[in-house]
């Protein structure tokens, strides 16, 4: 069976989940709850099933004549189940069941079924006619029914959510094993599949390619071209991919090759190799970072590549964040502390050379006293500039106040006094960021120079204002300590909450709730099209944006609300003892807010913009963690995107 062949429909629910192990889960859940459920197999097999009531074990299925109002009730039950949603039936009998189905990828594996329970105090003498009517001992039969778990339907609804996940996810989780299982049994049962397996791998969000014994490539996806620009003719075998991927001599030596004459070991004694995370330059002169795994099948090794960049560079700058934030909270000399942000950001970017210029104490002059890769001439030749107009990017950018990018050294009017030093120093680009104190007073400039003329990314300008706004604080605590509390967990753009900040203080709410019984909603909103912005009025403007989206923020929300950038132009705000119907309105009057504010360019021109939002809600009957609340709400806010954006939705399970 080929991948894309593989469906759910190939597997019964047993074939996915553990279900000794399940049924425990479902045990445990009556034994906390007192509610009976069961799990039925699509094919009508009974899974599992705990806690059935005496009434209907010992009274109602006994009976012939009661025996056939279960039969209809669960009948009509499983006709009337719809994917997606939870069905409540009132028996016959006079209990009510839930019933709803297990979906994986749109398809149905089994129905999870709760109850027999009652939503209120039975009317006994309902109970009492119909013990007559089936000659039940009415005695005994009345004492069964009061023996019905009685239990609210939120409770019902937010159990049956909570197995039903689950169970989804385990179900998942066993599905992904298999098609990954079905996946390595087509490369080693046939090396002629190899149309075919094209065909599956193409669509893998992995870059994937395969060796043989010789170590030539012989396939590599399009996942891989589109991660690293390399096609198959740019790297014919694996010695001339390792020295493209990593050229870098020292670190090939130190990292890749010990991995690398590892796998040669795994090769020759048919054993798994270990997975080596690394960074790679492209094709393109850029870097990704990697999670690579190998998988010898048959006379091939196949190599899996995992993106993750992203997440490595966040972590990478959370840590550095902290240890620089404790280099000057242990009053670590400033000097040592600018010359870590330098470390810092270049080992994000190898090819990047970075450099801090400090204004001296009258305030017209850039200082470079803070040691760089720099070369020493260049060195001494900008020590001491000037500030001013024209004085390169970094003199420009302190007195303007301003982010200055400029792309090609050799070609701008910046730098027509200073381009024959730059040349002779191998410099094709600088982006300089003025280091601003709390205060909006200039205390120097944060530099990156490239040899080759480029323009920043999203991710370069993120790590330029990591450098500017870290080194301010160090800069600032030199003579007096600050509140080195606030700045850790404060938004440097926009005054809010920060990520870090904005999740501990969530998690805080979340304890109170769980201890008193509080609810609150949470609304995520991002900035639409805000990459056209960026790209077409300058980041200054999109910076002005995220700087009066804030100020909408201030305006609008209460003293308790929690407001903070999580992201890029990605925001959340938490609002305590607030139910979703006000949650929904609030997220309203700020999408409207936001749509009529404007902010001007550079060029004097009028950009207006808008943003789309997602909210969701928890209440004292619902447990929730951070994580699955922030998915709720960005799981929402996805929707508000793909529906036409400038929108507010609820998010619905």
């Amino acid at each position: 069976m080929l991948l894309n062949e593989l469906t759910v429909t190939n597997y019964k629910f047993s074939d996915l989940v553990d279900v000794v192990e399940f049924s425990k889960i479902l045990d445990s859940f009556y034994s906390a709850t007192g509610i009976p459920n069961g799990l039925i197999a699509i094919d009508g097999e009974v899974i599992s099933q705990s806690g059935w009531i005496s009434a209907c074990e010992n009274f109602h299925k006994v009976s012939t004549e009661s025996k056939k109002n279960c039969l209809k009730s669960n009948f009509k039950l499983i006709e009337n189940i719809r994917d997606g949603e939870i069905t409540t039936s009132l028996c016959k009998n006079g209990l009510i069941d839930y019933a709803t189905p297990i979906i994986i990828k749109e398809q149905r594996i089994a129905t999870l079924f709760l109850g027999q329970v009652l939503t209120k105090s039975p009317n006994l003498k309902s109970f009492e006619k119909q013990s007559n009517k089936f000659n039940f001992d009415k005695k005994t039969y009345l004492k069964a029914i009061k023996e019905v778990p009685i239990v609210s339907n939120d409770k019902i609804q937010s159990s049956i959510k909570c197995i039903v996940s689950i169970a989804q996810m385990l179900a998942q989780n066993g599905l992904s094993k298999l098609e990954h299982f079905e996946l390595e049994k087509n490369l080693l049962n046939s090396n002629k599949k190899v149309i075919h397996l094209s065909d599956i791998l193409d669509f893998s969000p992995n870059g994937i390619g395969w060796s043989n014994v010789k170590g030539e490539i012989e396939y590599l996806n399009h996942q891989f071209t589109k991660l690293f620009g390399y096609e198959k003719d740019d790297i014919p075998t694996l010695d001339i991919w390792l020295k493209k991927a990593f050229p870098n001599s020292k670190y090939r030596q130190k990292i890749v090759n010990p991995w690398y004459k590892s796998l040669e070991n795994s090769y020759e004694n048919a054993i798994s190799s270990s997975e080596l995370e690394v960074t790679v330059k492209c094709k393109d002169g850029t870097y990704r970072h990697v999670l690579i795994r190998v998988s010898l099948i048959g006379d091939k090794k196949l190599f899996n590549f995992s993106d993750i960049t992203i997440h490595w560079k966040s972590e990478q700058r959370n840590r550095a964040h902290d240890r620089i934030l404790g280099l000057v909270a242990k009053g670590v000399e400033l000097k040592d502390v600018l010359e870590e942000i330098l470390r810092t950001i270049e080992f994000e970017d190898s090819d990047s050379l970075c450099s801090i210029l400090l204004l001296d104490k009258e305030g017209n002059h850039l200082i470079n006293s803070i040691k760089n890769r720099l070369p020493n001439f260049y060195n001494n030749a900008i020590n001491g500039l000037k500030i001013a107009v024209g004085a390169g990017s970094c003199g420009t950018a302190a007195m303007i106040k301003e982010r200055v990018i400029v792309d090609d050294i050799m070609t701008h009017k910046y730098w027509q006094p200073y381009k024959e030093i730059a040349k002779l120093a191998n410099l094709g680009s600088c982006w300089s960021e003025p280091i601003i104190a709390s205060n909006g007073k200039v205390l120097g400039t944060f530099a990156i120079y490239h040899k080759n003329p480029s323009k920043p990314n999203e991710s370069d300008i993120e790590r330029i204002n990591f450098a500017a706004n870290i080194a301010a604080i160090a800069i600032e605590n030199k003579d007096n300590r600050i509140d080195l509390e606030k700045q850790a967990y404060t938004d440097y753009l926009t005054g809010l909450n920060n990520r870090r900040s904005f999740i501990e203080k969530t998690e805080m709410e979340l304890h109170r709730k769980e201890r008193y019984g509080r609810e609150f909603s949470l609304i995520m909103f991002d900035i639409d099209y805000f990459k056209y912005i960026n790209d077409k009025y300058g980041h200054n403007t999109g910076d002005l944006v995220l700087k009066e989206i804030a100020n909408v923020c201030y305006i609008i929300l209460r003293e308790v609300d929690i407001a903070g950038r999580i992201g890029g132009e990605e925001f959340a705000i938490l609002l305590p003892e607030t139910n979703i119907i006000e949650a929904e309105k609030v997220a309203e009057r700020l999408r409207i807010a936001i749509s009529d504010t404007k902010v001007f360019s550079s060029l004097d021109e009028e950009v207006k913009f808008a943003a789309s939002f997602g909210v969701t809600f928890t209440n004292n009957n619902t447990n929730i963690l951070i994580n699955e609340l922030l998915n709720q709400a960005d799981t929402a806010l996805y929707k508000a995107k793909n529906s036409g954006r400038n929108k507010v939705v609820i998010y619905e399970n």
